[in-house]
């Protein structure tokens, strides 16, 4: 991927100090140990490798959080790096295959306070990778984890998800509003996304919400019911009928 042009600068000649102003998009990347690589030939590329660890050590550590509150029983199940698609850059649409974004991943290392969207955009992944496990179809994983994203932070992990998401914290009976965990992003002293308060708060809500799917999944009619009672009210309430 070609993110542009910029010139190699120098402080001045013999002290061996070279600078390279990097785009914009590449900002997150500030700080962080980078290796760099010289391919040499006819066209010659440098090339600089980030060190991110941090991030993958932040994403392992919060699929941990999300296995301790949704998945039965104590299991040994690594963060399954195989399934996701990585990429430095968020996406602004759900896909079929969970992804996961770096710079969220290293957002979420730092100290808290995290940004809700960044955590709604990796625990969408997460829920989605981990919905067949639980016995979610794949014609669901990807609304299941897109509304558990939700439900935590109280953020839509994209625009095409939020349709999906107000029905479903629609159709649970939990008393607590999507985001009420999400006051614990902010507070530096419980760890933020990574903290036990966090996803322990989440736990009734993601618990109800794969309970819900678990019945569309075995019962699609009722879901098709409902998304057509829902599409009717929407139009209703967009058109003030």
């Amino acid at each position: 991927m070609l993110l542009g042009t910029r010139q190699i600068r120098t402080s001045g000649k013999g002290s061996g100090s070279i600078e390279l102003t990097l785009p914009s998009d590449l900002r997150d990347l500030v700080g962080l140990p980078c290796r760099i690589l010289l391919r040499d030939g006819s066209r010659p590329d440098i090339v600089l490798q980030p060190d991110l660890r941090g991030a993958l050590g932040a994403f392992q550590a919060l699929w941990q959080s999300v296995l301790s509150v949704l998945v039965d029983g104590a299991r040994h199940w690594p963060l399954p790096l195989d399934v996701f698609a990585f990429g430095l850059q968020p996406r602004v649409s759900q896909s079929q295959i969970p992804y996961l974004c770096w710079r969220d991943g290293l957002a979420i290392a730092g100290p808290a306070p995290h940004d809700p969207a960044c955590v709604s955009r990796t625990l969408a992944a997460m829920f989605q990778a981990m919905a067949g496990e639980l016995g979610i179809g794949d014609e669901l994983a990807t609304d299941f984890g897109a509304s558990c994203g939700y439900l935590a932070t109280g953020v839509h992990p994209s625009a095409d998800a939020q349709r999906t998401c107000d029905l479903v914290a629609a159709s649970l009976n939990t008393p607590q509003r999507p985001g009420f965990a999400a006051e614990h992003l902010g507070a530096s002293d419980g760890g933020g996304a990574l903290g036990a308060a966090f996803l322990s708060s989440a736990g009734p809500q993601l618990r109800a919400a794969r309970d819900l799917f678990l019945g569309w999944a075995d019962d699609p009619a009722s879901l098709s019911l409902l998304r057509s009672a829902w599409k009717r009210g929407f139009s209703i309430d967009m058109n003030g009928g």
